[in-house]
């Protein structure tokens, strides 16, 4: 069988770079960041103490020290009533960073399915990349539904996919058999690839061949 195409080499869960000179937590408008067509986000900016506090976070896990890591989130969620949404919603995407480095799936699921609980507090960006990794997630765990459940998500609010979520789109399409859609997502993969004069992925073109003989033996 056809191996797996991952989303990406990286790990998906990283610590955005926060600016150390926002003090206030008034809220900050979105219109120049989210596409018109999208409605706003309430993304709140961070208070000084909350970015002191995510730097000493991300010092332990850039020391492998999770446990301190842990230690620090478990401190900062002690204030939770002083916590915006969105500090609230950074402080889970951080712990499912520390469980996704651990290799610890179930804890991973259970905090980015967290940081979805705060979709308005979150950027589009963010929100399809959660997406996106808890798709993945669901379906090295055989959870086939659940993954479709999220992939689904994830198109009705993506603009402009990547060629390898496009690819990683498809070759989910083709693991609950919907070779149709896998056909669609995989050819938009393969031409958005060569529109960017970029070297097609040959597992793309294999899968694609895979599905097209599928889709011919089911007429």
């Amino acid at each position: 069988m056809l191996g797996f195409i991952s989303i990406t080499g990286e790990s998906a869960v990283n610590v955005n770079q926060i600016d150390a000179t926002e003090e206030n937590t008034e809220p900050v408008s979105n219109e120049s960041v989210e596409p018109n067509n999208r409605p706003p986000k309430n993304i709140t900016s961070f208070n000084l103490m909350t970015i002191e506090s995510l730097g000493v976070v991300d010092g332990h896990i850039q020391d492998e020290d999770y446990a301190k890591a842990e230690q620090k989130l478990a401190e900062i969620w002690e204030n939770e009533t002083e916590l915006t949404l969105s500090e609230q919603a950074e402080l889970a995407y951080i712990s499912s960073r520390i469980s996704y480095i651990q290799q610890n799936v179930e804890a991973t699921i259970g905090h980015l399915e967290k940081v979805l609980e705060y979709r308005d507090n979150i950027s589009y960006a963010r929100e399809e990349e959660v997406l996106l990794r808890l798709t993945e997630l669901y379906l090295s765990e055989k959870e086939h539904v659940k993954a479709h459940s999220r992939l689904n998500e994830w198109l009705e609010i993506v603009e402009n996919p990547k060629a390898s979520e496009l690819a990683f789109a498809g070759n989910l399409f083709v693991k609950i058999k919907s070779y149709s859609k896998a056909k669609e997502y995989l050819e938009r993969a393969i031409e958005h690839q060569k529109e960017e004069g970029l070297e097609v992925d040959a597992r793309w073109s294999e899968l694609l061949d895979y599905v097209e003989k599928q889709l011919d033996r089911a007429n």
